[in-house]
């Protein structure tokens, strides 16, 4: 699609949102009626906006003096400003920054300064979740099982609403299967006609096969306090 064909109308280029096509060409090229966040009317060519030569009606000059703080370069945690990113509605400067782990966000110098943002987020949510498996595996795993693994909730799909429970239609009737899985081994310990019983069997076997290893991690863990 040519640049003279494209449709610019709606859309927001740092200050200006493009309102309609402008009756007359700028600079041979076609033009846009646009309105500044200072409320201003201003025409800009298609060329100005897209490459972001034209970023507001000429008010950004005056609410940015020459000696306004420049961030770029700076570094903010593991947040590197890359370049000046628009401007919130009251008139405050957007940065583009680049996280330590590759990714990219857009914030403004008062979040950086006071250190609310000092990286992307979602590498945080990676290193919590990094540390919280050495946490598992250095602290609390008893003889190669992580034993909070041996306590966790029922899995929201699970068809019994029971951990080891799995119903199974045998010759058109319905049989309760129960399983548990011990140091990567999984076992089978019965098929049951009714679910109680199944459930009962199930907790049996987590009496017999888990409780040593809880048992274990909370002697472990008193010794260290």
């Amino acid at each position: 699609m040519k640049s003279n064909d494209v449709d610019l109308t709606g859309r927001t280029f740092y200050d200006l949102t493009v309102k309609s096509r402008h009756t007359e060409k700028l600079y041979k090229e076609t033009a846009w009626v646009c309105e500044c966040v200072c409320g201003n009317i201003t025409y800009a060519t298609t060329g100005q906006l897209l490459h972001g030569r034209k970023k507001s009606c000429g008010c950004r000059r005056k609410r940015t003096p020459g000696n306004a703080l420049d961030l770029t370069g700076k570094r903010f945690g593991k947040l590197t400003v890359i370049e000046r990113s628009g401007t919130l509605e009251n008139g405050r400067a957007l940065w583009l920054c680049r996280c330590d782990c590759g990714n990219t966000i857009v914030t403004n110098a008062t979040t950086l300064r006071r250190g609310e943002a000092k990286s992307c987020g979602k590498c945080l949510v990676d290193e919590r979740i990094k540390h919280a498996r050495e946490d598992l595996m250095n602290n609390k795993t008893v003889d190669g099982v992580p034993v909070p693994l041996l306590t966790k909730k029922v899995r929201s799909d699970s068809g019994t609403g029971h951990k080891g429970v799995h119903r199974r239609i045998r010759k058109g009737k319905e049989k309760f299967e129960v399983s548990i899985t011990v140091k990567g081994k999984r076992m089978h310990i019965g098929t049951f006609n009714k679910l109680e019983d199944a459930i009962n069997a199930r907790k049996a076997a987590e009496k017999e096969y888990f409780e040593p290893y809880i048992k274990a991690l909370e002697e472990k863990e008193r010794e260290q306090k």
